[in-house]
């Protein structure tokens, strides 16, 4: 049996995925709205990522139960999640030509996690190279029926990613990570995401620029009044549901006029007399 095809068996038998989150936030507020959850594979013996997994189980027709292992594990784990908080899922569009597909699958899961639908995003990822605009709404549609948001990935990375926006209907789009890469370097980045932004607030939806990896990126991200911002420079992945990092809290806080809260010990501190009456 082809290596690639073991390995993947493998990880669907012994179910080694787990979820880790990484902050979307609003860079206004200073908040974390929501976590991306992002699987990564459990046994370290075996070589691939998991896009590169993605790519093998569609190969042999195996798309839906890796990505049925990976929503149920990120799920099962969102039931610690920070209150008022949504989780972005990726979503592969394959999974509908999947015979082995399984309409309700998350509704039931969320039923037994204790979790609404209101609480999810599906994130159609790259994966998802439909340019079949209809086809591609009414893979949307299945889960906007049920209660469910979408954000658009990859937005802005080429001509196709532009007219999934114009001829669909989500509530988030996420600008391409390549746009955000050193945009305070490139007028021509910076006036791509002005447009994006100017759409949103015509529209409606929020825009997230993810991969923002530096301050520059994000001085230059808020200066265009993009709503919500993902990256490492914000918060990386991690097994746990994190705050803002400390360096872009302080950035934050420092361009919107913010007073950090003072801490129960500086509290008493400040109450303490200087000297003894």
């Amino acid at each position: 049996m082809n290596k690639k095809k073991q390995a993947l068996l493998t990880i669907l038998d012994t179910k080694a995925i787990y979820p880790v989150f990484q902050p979307i936030v609003d860079l206004e507020t200073c908040q974390v709205v929501a976590y991306e959850s992002l699987s990564r594979i459990g046994n370290k013996e075996l070589y691939m990522n998991i896009e590169e997994l993605f790519k093998v189980a569609e190969a042999y027709g195996y798309v839906w139960k890796l990505e049925k292992l990976c929503r149920d594990k990120a799920l099962e784990t969102s039931v610690n999640k920070p209150l008022e908080t949504k989780i972005f899922l990726n979503v592969d569009g394959q999974i509908f030509q999947d015979s082995n597909f399984i309409s309700g699958f998350t509704n039931r899961k969320l039923e037994k996690f204790g979790l609404l639908n209101e609480d999810i995003v599906f994130e159609i990822t790259e994966r998802t190279d439909i340019e079949n605009y209809v086809l591609l709404q009414s893979i949307m549609n299945h889960y906007i029926d049920q209660g469910y948001q979408i954000a658009l990935d990859d937005v802005g990375a080429g001509y196709s990613g532009l007219n999934r926006v114009v001829n669909t209907t989500p509530n988030y789009l996420k600008a391409d990570i390549e746009l955000v890469r050193n945009i305070h370097l490139s007028k021509s980045k910076q006036s791509m995401m002005k447009l994006l932004v100017e759409y949103c607030d015509e529209m409606g939806l929020k825009l997230i620029a993810e991969g923002i990896e530096t301050q520059e990126e994000l001085e230059c991200i808020c200066n265009l009044h993009v709503h919500y911002g993902q990256g490492y420079y914000l918060g990386l992945p991690d097994c746990k549901f994190n705050g803002v990092s400390s360096q872009a809290l302080q950035y934050l806080m420092n361009i919107h006029g913010m007073i950090p809260s003072l801490t129960v010990e500086k509290v008493k501190s400040a109450r303490k007399p200087l000297f003894k009456l």
